[in-house]
């Protein structure tokens, strides 16, 4: 006697093929999987262009708000920080996809 497997077949049995329920229902799920990352894609270009907003208003602050003769060593200490920042985003994205 075979032993029977959670999903009610037969242990040697091989699998049966997806019927026509099985299929639409996978082509839906495809088609939301499709839609999710379309939408995570539009959504990631608006932070793309909020952070750019985000940086050149940051940029105005220091000329505004700093002394003309220090603006370079401010920008400077920005510029070291943003590239921190990223080489720090990206090290943990390459860890993370690893």
């Amino acid at each position: 006697m075979t032993d029977a497997v959670p999903g009610g077949m037969p242990a040697g049995a091989p699998p049966s093929t997806p019927g026509p329920e099985e299929r639409r229902r996978e082509s839906r799920e495809s088609l939301i999987a499709f839609v999710v990352t379309g939408l995570a894609g539009i959504v990631l270009l608006l932070v793309l262009f909020a952070t750019m907003q985000l940086y050149l208003a940051v940029q105005e602050a220091i000329r505004y708000w700093v002394a003309d003769q220090y603006v370079p060593l401010v920008n400077g200490a920005f510029y070291l920080i943003v590239i921190a920042g990223g080489v720090y985003l990206v090290l943990r994205l390459l860890r993370k996809g690893s």
